[in-house]
Order: structure tokens, then C-alpha cells, then sequence
């Protein structure tokens, strides 16, 4: 309540903003302007936040199952709530907002499941030059590798977007998640702001094994490549 206080008692400040998504609970958070490129019915809003929370320890994980695989909905809730405190707050100064959830709180059923497919979490991310596309198709932070998840909140608002968009991998002649993917869909593809994700990744073979994974241990979910991504360990 005090954050949405100062929201309406003065104009929108990028520090105030970063600094309160961290308070609440994020990890990384960034602003990158996305209006080159994105879809016609999200024109209006080109400027996007993005904010994500690192992934506990694989080692706390149950033995048996994939890492990964058991905390997404407890970070993702988190999310949605600071996403929830935020997006009231830009809204109630009179300005435009959507909040893209994160991946795993789609529901067919909504109207904000068919945005997903109109504005990945991954283009705000590379926007606000947090990191890249790795060559597992995953988004890479600079400081936490591919371990977290992601939300991302569209405005119009005015506010100052990265002047660093990243728009190539740094990835380089690292093969490691290359070499571990027990699919071997990985195709050791740099990928680059104008790569595809079919050129990256066999999503065929990627889907085999999460079904594989989800009559092993109930959940489409395999989690290697972020185990051993030498980022940000």
C-alpha cells in the first residue's frame, strides 16, 4: 500500500521501480523497449518490465525426479503477486498495462493465454539486457544463468528503457547443455535476435522426453540443461 501510495503522490521513477520489484521479492528486473517488432494488437504498449526469481538449489530437490521440477508454482505465484502490486500501481496513474504471467500459470481457457504466442517473456528479458537465448533455447542471465522464472509486465508508460539490448549469444564454443540434453535435441545453434527457435532446437525430440518425463514423474519437466549451464553457478 505505501508503494502504490508513492505511485499515485508522484511520476513514475525507473530506480523507485526497480528497487521496490526487488524489495518484493525478485531477483532480476529490467526495462527494455520492445516496440520494434511486436505485434500489432500490443502496439500500444512498447515499452515492457521484466522480472524474474532465481530457482532454489537443485541439491533441495526430491532424489528421483528431474531438477527443477517441484517449486515452479511457488516462484510463480510469487511472481504474479508482485506483478499484481505493480501493475495496479501503473495503472492507477492513468496509464496502460498488461501483465504476462509466467509460463506456467497459462490457462487455455483465458484471454491472456493467447497473448504468450504474441509476446515470449524471453524478448522483455533480451529488451532490457538481462541476458540471451542460450543454445538450449532457455533465457541466460548474466548473473543467474538459465535457474530462474520469468514474468513480464507491457505499459505504456514513461518510463526510460536498457540502452544495452542484447541481440547475440554469448554462449560462444560452449557445448555443455549440447552434450547433456538426454533428448539430444540440441543443435549447437548461437543464436542471434533474428534466429528462430526451430533452428535452436529439435522441438520434437524436446517433447518426446518431457513426455517421457511426465509418465516418470507426473509433470512435463526435465531441467538438465539448466543443471549444467555453466552461467551463473
Amino acid at each position: 500500500m505505501v508503494f502504490e501510495a508513492a505511485f499515485l503522490s508522484s511520476s513514475l521513477d525507473n530506480v523507485k521501480l526497480k528497487k521496490r520489484i526487488l524489495e518484493l521479492g525478485a531477483h532480476e528486473v529490467g526495462i527494455g523497449d520492445v516496440s520494434v517488432g511486436i505485434a500489432p494488437e500490443l502496439s500500444h504498449m512498447p515499452l515492457a518490465i521484466s522480472l524474474a526469481i532465481q530457482h532454489p538449489s537443485p541439491h533441495s530437490q526430491n532424489k528421483g525426479a528431474y531438477p527443477y521440477a517441484h517449486f515452479s508454482m511457488t516462484i510463480d505465484r510469487r511472481l504474479l503477486e508482485i506483478q499484481r502490486i505493480i501493475t495496479r500501481g501503473i495503472r492507477r496513474q492513468g496509464w496502460r498495462v498488461l501483465p504476462i504471467p509466467p509460463d506456467s500459470c497459462r490457462h487455455e481457457s483465458t484471454f491472456i493465454s493467447r497473448i504468450f504466442n504474441l509476446f515470449p517473456h524471453k524478448t522483455a528479458a533480451t529488451c532490457a539486457g538481462l541476458g540471451w537465448i542460450g543454445k538450449s533455447g532457455l533465457l541466460i542471465s548474466y548473473r543467474f544463468g538459465p535457474r530462474l522464472n520469468w514474468a513480464t509486465i507491457l505499459t505504456n508508460a514513461p518510463l526510460k528503457a536498457s540502452n544495452k539490448p542484447v541481440k547475440k549469444s554469448f554462449c560462444d564454443q560452449c557445448t555443455c547443455c549440447v552434450e547433456a540434453c538426454p533428448a539430444k535435441a540440441i543443435k549447437n545453434n548461437n543464436w542471434e535476435y533474428t534466429t528462430s527457435y526451430r533452428t535452436m532446437i529439435d522441438v520434437d525430440k524436446c517433447a518426446s522426453e518431457l513426455q517421457k518425463n511426465r509418465k516418470r514423474y507426473g509433470q512435463y519437466a526435465c531441467g538438465i540443461c539448466m543443471l549444467v549451464c555453466p552461467k551463473g553457478h
